[in-house]
């Protein structure tokens, strides 16, 4: 029984409308989700777009603690369920598609060989995205629901347009799902509005029933309309109808229409021509004999067929209406019985509509409304269940009384999917429960109806079980679809099951692109509504959104927002790995935007991107022998990553740090160079910027211990920086004045010949007196080099409060945590690296230039206790610094001088 029409004024194509009062309160069903303040910092985005910034309507509504919200839920509106395109979908981003396909004759080759609608979806990424920013409000939950039906909506039609210009009939898995994805947001929209709407409205309908109770007479169309109205789970089964037939009409519209086959005309004007010309016959008569009388009951009663022709026109007729019946359009299948020539049809559906009286609450008393529906509506219910099991009624005629009786066995015999069988089953559902209610309510007698009427009844559990072990292969198969098995699950309110079947998609690895955006979103729409979902699974779809697609697509705003939907631990982890990969400067800073604008935690970002890059392929340099000082790739990736600590001056004083532990790294492994290229990345005033960030600093560096661990870390920062551009720039001197010793050295004169000629002598004096001079002026230079060299070396060894890489301030808050231990273990085999090479390095330069008594005073350095240099050297490295000083001592005492350089 079709309960749409009875009551035109609430059920039709726009039914359920106004069920509630508008602006009721949703504090019960709508979370309103709390954002946490970004850390600190300049933005790199002069206008950066938050969620946070409602409307002011909106921020007043929460002051005052009473945000009002449209309680009333409309199904099946033009606007949401039936979403019509918009005219010319091919505007903006489309507009060059739209150019392309104008010329379909030239078009469709090149169409068809790259099947360009298979990538039409891309777009909903970004889509969807830019509706639910549209729709940051928590009470604009179903203007985001109809947003995406109408997106999906679009699309499909302009992938259809493509295809349309392509010779083929095959439709592409493309298609399918992203219509499945755009029934399921329509099932969403209606039962999830209705669910909400129905605690709130309530209240309203029990002032309703009071009203009711007033009324002395109540009709059949006054129970239904009740009934539907009272009972939450009633109005869910019309709803579930409703969907059913709003999917089934748009796929009805690329069927041929009855039309397309004859005019408006008489029925059976082949049997009628027959008759008339039975003796004189005619060109195209039926093989068999036909009926004799032409009303119409009578191929049944007298058992005789119609003309051929004719019974090929009835049964595309009864086939066409049966279609429109499912439709949900039984009118329109009464427009085409009568277009046919056939109102015997449209009349004997009219018997189905429920008996109403207006006059009796007709405020008119001197007018007289005419009785709506069938007064003995259930003696022609009865027949119509005997009709549809009538065999000798064609097959799509008698589902049609099937769906008006609830004839569920007859219903299947013609259901080819697994909507057509849901569709079966609750018409019947819907049908037994108004029968139900009637027969308990109404005051009058019924036909009793057949046993296997009533044994029809199934609770929605049993149905979807049916469904799956259907004896229709392709129903039965279809109740396995993750699209229909997600309906399934909606339907029934079971989200737990739901998340559990999610989960293992997830796990499978079996979901496409698309499909993921969609559980995304559904993910985040259950979230939004406050149901009890499983967070970890939420978290793990989300997870694999962003990991398995956004990534691969590359698309910065859409990683970052999917991004922070997730937990604020897993949104560090998860957006760091996505940086990691971006190298581009630009490109860096596009993608701290869009961090920026999904409220992620930048600072804690940064640090994690360029730690895992500086983690990466590490060498154990204190205990490999086979190290190379060349710059190799992983050493450039390093250095580059020090790039997203400088966008901020706020985090400056984090890059320093990040910058010393690379150096560190660097110089253990020899790569003096590689370790000037990550000292040169900083910008000449951090320095600067740390000490106005931590004012506290100037009074604390010099002094006492610091408790304060940023200040701590800053203050250790800035000393090791200064340590490595002490070496540093050791190293550099050293490289000069190495290279000018024996590179600049003038070149020494070759001897004359043993008879030279006068010229040669007089030659040889003048090149003997440039090189002279030559030869001065380089020692003038070396003395010169040599010593700013000495003060560079010295510039390490004697290195003020504590010595060289040695923490003036220890870290009281920090000093057991492994960050910690590690740096100091680093310092330490640094220091016993490096203090005993750059010793090595002036005694070096000292005794090149025959500064021995320099050498030698170079040991009381060593040995002070002042300065504990001896410290940080091994048995071998001291053996080789003194016997280089005892070198030095045998020069001293072959120039007439004691081992100390003292004259005797």
């Amino acid at each position: 029984m079709d309960i749409s029409s009875p009551i035109d004024d609430r059920f039709s194509d726009d039914s359920f409308k106004n069920l509630s009062q508008e602006n009721i309160r949703r504090h019960s069903f709508l979370r309103l989700s709390t954002k946490t303040t970004a850390p600190r910092r300049i933005s790199l985005h002069q206008s950066v777009l938050t969620r946070n910034n409602l409307d002011d309507s909106f921020n007043q509504k929460v002051k005052n603690d009473s945000i009002e919200y449209d309680g009333s839920f409309t199904v099946y509106t033009s606007d949401r369920l039936h979403m019509k395109p918009s005219n010319d979908p091919f505007d903006g981003n489309n507009w060059s598609l739209h150019e392309m396909m104008e010329d379909s004759a030239s078009t469709g080759i090149v169409l068809k060989s790259n099947e360009p609608w298979r990538q039409t979806a891309t777009k909903l990424y970004n889509e969807f995205l830019e509706i639910i920013q549209a729709h940051s409000n928590q009470t604009q939950v179903f203007e985001t629901i109809g947003d995406f039906i109408q997106n999906c909506s679009d699309t499909l039609q302009i992938m259809r347009e493509m295809q349309s210009k392509v010779d083929t009939t095959k439709r592409s898995n493309e298609e399918l799902s992203l219509e499945n994805e755009r029934n399921t947001w329509r099932l969403i929209y209606c039962l999830y509005q209705n669910r909400l709407a129905s605690q709130n409205y309530q209240n309203q309908m029990d002032c309703d029933d009071d009203d009711d109770n007033n009324n002395t007479h109540i009709s059949e169309k006054d129970v239904i309309n009740n009934l539907i109205k009272n009972e939450s789970q009633i109005r869910e089964y019309q709803l579930i109808i409703d969907w059913l037939e709003q999917n089934a009409l748009d796929q009805a519209e690329s069927l041929p229409k009855i039309e397309h086959y004859t005019d408006k005309t008489v029925a059976w004007e082949n049997t009628i021509h027959q008759i008339n010309n039975k003796k004189t016959g005619i060109s195209f008569g039926s093989l068999r004999q036909i009926v004799e009388s032409l009303d119409p009951d009578a191929p049944i009663r007298e058992g005789k067929p119609l003309h051929d022709l004719d019974k090929e026109d009835d049964k595309r007729l009864e086939k066409r209406m049966f279609i429109e019946v499912r439709c949900g359009r039984l009118q329109r299948a009464q427009e085409l019985a009568i277009h046919c020539g056939q109102p015997w049809r449209a009349a004997c559906l009219l018997g189905w509509q429920p008996h109403h009286d207006p006059n009796y609450n007709n405020p008119l008393n001197d007018t007289k409304l005419p009785i709506e529906g069938n007064p003995n509506r259930g003696l022609w219910k009865l027949n119509a269940w005997h009709m549809s099991k009538d065999t000798r009624i064609g097959i799509y005629y008698r589902s049609i009384y099937a769906s008006l009786c609830g004839n569920v066995e007859q219903l299947l015999d013609v259901a080819c999917s697994w909507q057509d069988g849901l569709w079966s089953y609750m018409k019947t559902l819907m049908d037994i429960e108004v029968e139900n209610e009637l027969r308990g309510i109404m005051s009058k007698n019924y036909p009793n109806m057949t046993d296997d009427y009533w044994k029809s009844k199934k609770s929605l559990v049993d149905i979807f079980d049916n469904l799956q072990s259907s004896k229709i292969n392709e129903i039965r198969n279809q109740s396995n679809k993750p699209e229909h098995i997600i309906q399934k699950y909606l339907i029934l309110d079971d989200i737990q099951k739901l998340m559990e079947q999610i989960n293992i998609w997830i796990d499978d690895k079996i979901c496409q692109p698309q499909f993921i955006r969609f559980l995304a979103h559904l993910i985040l729409f259950l979230r939004q509504i406050g149901k009890n979902i499983n967070d970890k699974i939420a978290n793990k779809v989300l997870l694999t959104y962003v990991n398995d697609v956004l990534i691969e697509i590359g698309d910065s705003i859409l990683i970052a927002y999917y991004t922070s939907q997730l937990p604020k631990d897993e949104q560090i982890i998860i957006y760091a790995s996505y940086l990691e990969n971006i190298k581009n400067y630009d490109m860096r800073k596009k993608c701290l935007v869009a961090a920026e604008e999904a409220n992620l935690n930048v600072e804690a970002i940064t640090k994690l991107v360029v730690e895992n890059i500086r983690n990466k392929n590490i060498v154990n340099s204190f205990d490999n022998n086979e190290l190379s000082c060349k710059i190799n790739d992983d050493d450039i990736e390093k250095i580059e990553a020090l790039d997203w600590l400088t966008f901020y001056e706020g985090q400056r004083d984090e890059a320093l740090w990040q910058a010393n532990a690379l150096i560190r790294y660097f110089l253990t492994c020899e790569k003096v160079d590689a370790a000037r290229r990550a000292f040169n990345k900083m910008p000449a005033d951090s320095i600067e910027v740390i000490m106005m960030e931590h004012p506290s600093l100037e009074e604390t560096m010099p002094n006492v211990s610091i408790v304060n661990e940023p200040v701590y870390k800053a203050s250790a920062s800035i000393r090791e920086y200064l340590c490595y551009k002490a070496y540093l720039d050791a190293q550099e001197g050293f490289q000069e004045w190495f290279s000018h010793f024996h590179q600049g050295k003038p070149a020494p004169l070759e001897s004359m010949s043993t008879y030279p000629t006068f010229t040669e002598k007089v030659a040889h004096d003048h090149k003997k007196a440039q090189y002279a001079a030559e030869l001065e002026r380089w020692k003038c230079t070396m003395e010169h080099h040599t010593k700013a060299v000495k003060q560079l070396l010295y510039n390490i060894l004697l290195f003020p409060d504590g010595g060289w890489l040695s923490d003036s301030n220890t870290d009281p808050v920090s000093e057991d945590t492994p960050e910690h231990i590690l740096r100091k273990h680093q310092l330490d085999k640094l220091r016993s690296l490096c203090i005993p090479k750059v010793v090595l390095l002036l005694l070096n330069v000292m005794s090149e230039m025959n500064e021995h008594e320099n050498c030698v005073e170079l040991a009381d350095t060593i040995a002070s206790s002042q300065y504990k240099l001896y410290k940080h050297f091994s048995t071998e490295r001291m053996r080789e610094v003194y016997r280089k000083i005892s070198e030095s001592s045998i020069i001293l005492m072959d120039q007439k001088k004691d081992a100390w350089g003292y004259s005797r």
